[in-house]
């Protein structure tokens, strides 16, 4: 959007050499469109293209991470992470970055629509996503700058929003603008705290320093909610919510989904530990772990697992560039989120499993822990939607005595 309403992003046609085609997501910071790169002939290029909202140009750290994320991408070269072709700043003044276009949903659309059919996420599906991500991950974490230094990044912002498959299988990493790195220009204040509520670490949550464990742990929560339908670290606030991620309080998730793998729990387990030094060292570590799951159970795992599911869900769903009459602009607060509702149907895929819990036995499982949020079936937003898509960019107030309330043996 241009920063003067919704009509004036609809006017808003052409950014550089880049064409809009259509407006794909609006967000608090950047709005993003399809859009077609000339020079490649007639039949051009499909990518794309953010734009940083007009309101947010006048505002100097916002375009200075802006950039830094540009920057921080175009130094990227891994199939599981969204490329950037192209950053600039256009006559009037608007801040845009072209990136590779990802044909496919990001992980909480993928979820919201498992629920609406009434099916889980295979469990073998669901670790070929981590697996993806976390090669990504890993990537990130070794890559070095021009300068042949370690840029010793950390994503930050690892949750369902920003991990994206695709209807071929692939599995893309997206958003680094919150990263932390060595050669970004915002740096994080002592105590600021820049994150998702729900997706920290603890250290992340207190305002400590992050490493790549940070990462680690954002994906053990992700393959907590993809095998169990259910919100990880949960609570009205961001900061019950914040409290519980330092406490180490969530349900086992044997608790929630019956006959869950003791292998693939005890990796869950790891990946959460509130002491980032009993964590994966790494996220190849982290690989490696749900590898030998994959083996043990005899499992395919890799893009067939993931090609399978989104055909399943989603059917063949055509390149946008082939649809010939536009489409309504969606806005990241009608994207189907993880909010509180009612236990989902029963499972049609492989590997089906049941988020279960009703009213009555609330006390009890928040005794063990935070009471989980199950996947609502339908696609209507949630008052809690906010959690989901705005990153908590406030001081940390959590400083405090932890308790040891932990899944139980």
């Amino acid at each position: 959007m241009t920063g003067e309403g919704a009509s004036a992003s609809r006017t808003l046609t052409r950014l550089g050499s880049y064409e809009l085609v259509r407006p794909l997501a609006q967000g608090g910071m950047a709005d993003i469109y399809l859009a077609r790169r000339e020079g490649f002939g007639e039949l051009g290029r499909h990518v794309a293209v953010k734009v940083l909202n007009k309101t947010r140009a006048t505002d100097t750290e916002a375009c200075n991470m802006f950039l830094d994320e540009a920057r921080l991408v175009g130094l990227m070269n891994h199939q599981n992470i969204a490329n950037v072709i192209d950053v600039d700043v256009d006559v009037d003044g608007h801040h845009y970055l072209a990136m590779e276009y990802v044909h496919g949903a990001d992980l909480r659309e993928l979820l919201a629509a498992a629920s609406h059919a009434g099916r889980a996420i295979p469990y073998e599906t669901a670790i070929a996503i981590i697996i993806g991500a976390a090669a990504g991950l890993d990537h990130a974490h070794r890559r070095c700058g021009p300068d042949g230094r370690p840029l010793r990044l950390v994503h930050r912002d690892v949750s369902l929003s920003n991990l994206m498959v695709t209807h071929d299988g692939a599995v893309k990493v997206v958003d680094f603008g919150i990263a932390s790195t060595t050669i970004a220009t915002v740096h994080t204040s002592p105590g600021v705290v820049r994150g998702k509520a729900s997706y920290m670490s603890p250290e992340q949550c207190l305002g400590d320093r992050v490493d790549h464990r940070t990462d680690v742990f954002a994906l053990g929560i992700v393959l907590y909610e993809l095998t169990t339908g259910a919100r990880c670290f949960a609570g009205r606030t961001d900061f019950d919510r914040m409290l519980a991620v330092v406490r180490g309080e969530y349900s086992s998730p044997c608790d929630i989904v019956p006959e869950f793998p003791v292998d693939l729990e005890q990796v869950i387990r790891c990946a959460l530990s509130t002491d980032a030094t009993q964590r994966y060292p790494s996220a190849a570590a982290l690989i490696e772990a749900l590898e030998r799951v994959l083996v043990g159970h005899d499992w395919i795992g890799g893009a067939a697992a993931i090609t399978s599911v989104m055909a399943q869900l989603f059917g063949d769903v055509p390149e946008p560039w082939t649809m010939t009459a536009a489409e309504p602009l969606v806005t990241e607060r009608q994207l189907p989120v993880i909010v509180q509702g009612p236990t989902m149907r029963s499972s049609r895929l492989a590997s089906p499993r049941l988020a279960r819990g009703t009213e009555s036995d609330v006390p009890s499982r928040l005794a063990r822990g935070s009471e989980p949020d199950l996947l609502r079936t339908g696609w209507a937003p949630s008052p809690r939607a906010d959690e989901d898509d705005e990153p908590t960019r406030g001081r940390c107030s959590l400083r405090r005595a932890p308790r040891t309330s932990r899944l139980a043996a």
